[in-house]
């Protein structure tokens, strides 16, 4: 679970424009009801300026960080649930988006879910960890003699490369309810047309970001 201070530099971040660590979802006036998958505090949400009248919901499992979105902002819908999860109806949401969290979570579940909850016409906005960014990550625990950390960043790896090349990913060992890997545009690509998602694209320009569109009403899998 993050801290209060973690989700407030969070809120920080996306409310300062030209911050270089900002980037926000494209929000247009036919989003009336949003998902934030993931969503901590519901940073992303305050900061992002949706059309009147829209609905905006935010989901996660850490319960401090909803109580205190809820503190923040009382016009944001909080969740807690499981991505993989969902507890909505099918086909309702306009526009989902995950800004942080979907790295942790288990892929194919969690976008399966969200093409499920999405109308026709429906959108998906994601940012993502590439490879180097574990690779960093796992050199600087190896610094700090941080082992432990430095063993699931191993994992991390090993299931990125099965989830990339294989399609198949598996929990951390002796740990089954956690996921984590990284991501390439070939292999997020491959698991959103595989969920049924077209128009799929995905980039890396300082951001790791893929955007996909659900056009029809039953998934190829």
């Amino acid at each position: 679970m993050e801290s209060s201070s973690y989700h407030l530099d969070e809120l920080q971040i996306a409310t300062t424009a030209g911050h270089s660590q900002r980037i926000m979802p494209p929000v247009t006036k036919a989003d009336r009801l949003v998902l934030d998958v993931g969503c901590g505090a519901g940073q992303t949400l305050i900061a992002t300026n949706f059309e009147p009248g829209a609905t905006v919901i935010g989901l996660d499992l850490d319960r401090s960080a909803l109580a205190l979105g809820r503190e923040l902002d009382k016009t944001i819908s909080f969740v807690c649930a499981r991505a993989e999860n969902l507890p909505f109806q099918s086909e309702r949401l306009d526009f989902v988006f995950s800004r942080v969290a979907l790295p942790y979570m288990q892929l194919h579940e969690t976008l399966s879910e969200i093409w499920r909850v999405l109308k026709i016409g429906g959108r998906v906005w994601l940012t993502l960890h590439p490879y180097s960014m574990v690779l960093k990550e796992t050199a600087g625990a190896l610094s700090r003699l941080n082992f432990r950390r430095a063993m699931v960043c191993m994992y991390v790896i090993a299931n990125g490369i099965t989830l990339n090349s294989l399609g198949k990913e598996f929990h951390l060992p002796f740990r089954k309810d956690y996921y984590e890997s990284f991501q390439t545009t070939r292999g997020i690509s491959k698991l959103l047309r595989k969920t049924g998602f077209e128009d799929i694209r995905a980039e890396r320009n300082g951001f790791f970001v893929a955007t996909a569109r659900k056009v029809h009403q039953q998934a190829e899998i």
